[in-house]
């Protein structure tokens, strides 16, 4: 019984922290945070480093920094209701497995790691709710 509680309060933190992680970036990037959206005159080649070029090209849409914004707040709030988390967690896992592949193909520092350990927590929290996981892929047909 003790380590059913333990486990649950885990889950529970993981839940709060990744809602917290992905609101933050989400609600950064809906604001018009993190990507550039500013004058493209004098970027160069020579003057702007790969990593940074990748930010300037996701800014050069302020519309799609926006939409990328609501699809990491949307599952994050969604995290916070129970009804919801495994909607929000298995959303979260697919942006956060996208970002991931994103940071490592570009080269990005400490942040791919970072965005690796986001996406497995959220994998832990689809993995706690297995049983939703099931009954979304089981064919119907078939009686447990």
């Amino acid at each position: 019984m003790i380590w059913f509680r333990a486990r649950s309060k885990t889950i529970l933190v993981i839940r709060l922290l990744m809602a917290a992680v992905f609101a933050m970036y989400g609600g950064v990037k809906l604001f018009g945070g993190q990507f550039y959206y500013g004058d493209w005159e004098d970027l160069s080649k020579s003057t702007v480093d790969g990593t940074s070029l990748v930010w300037l090209f996701y800014g050069y849409s302020p519309f799609y920094g926006r939409v990328t914004g609501l699809f990491e707040l949307v599952p994050a709030v969604m995290l916070l209701f129970r009804r919801t988390t495994f909607a929000g967690a298995a959303a979260l896992f697919v942006v956060g497995l996208n970002i991931t592949v994103m940071d490592f193909a570009f080269g990005y520092p400490f942040v791919k790691y970072m965005a690796a350990l986001y996406t497995v927590l959220c994998g832990v929290l689809v993995l706690h709710d297995r049983a939703r996981l099931r009954d979304v892929f089981a064919d119907p047909s078939v009686e447990r």
